[in-house]
């Protein structure tokens, strides 16, 4: 039987007056491995970790550690995923999601 398993991967969630911004470490992995969906509030992660020895090179020994990852998140009520990106750099995930206009801090004019 052949089982995957997978580890909570390490993250950093914040918020900025416009935005939420979850950042996740995901060392070694492609865009292509890694799959992210929303349903309702909750955000999933999971990856696949594909890691091909190049052609014609015969692995002799790694230290390199081939890991999947899978974790969730609920996004705050003052959300807006509709706004929500991803951009994957440098082995971290950067989601960032809109606050509600609604809830956005604005300036008001004095008449």
């Amino acid at each position: 039987m052949n089982r995957e398993t997978y580890i909570v991967p390490s993250s950093t969630y914040t918020e900025t007056p416009e935005a939420y911004e979850l950042t996740i470490e995901v060392p070694g992995v492609g865009k292509g491995d890694v799959e992210l969906h929303l349903d309702g509030k909750t955000l999933t992660l999971k990856t696949h970790a594909q890691f091909d020895t190049p052609a014609g090179f015969k692995e002799v020994a790694s230290e390199f550690e081939r890991k999947n990852y899978a974790m969730s998140a609920e996004l705050p009520e003052m959300a807006d995923p509709a706004t929500m990106k991803a951009k994957l750099e440098n082995g971290l995930l950067a989601i960032t999601v809109s606050k509600k206009p609604e809830v956005k801090p604005k300036r008001i004019e004095i008449l």
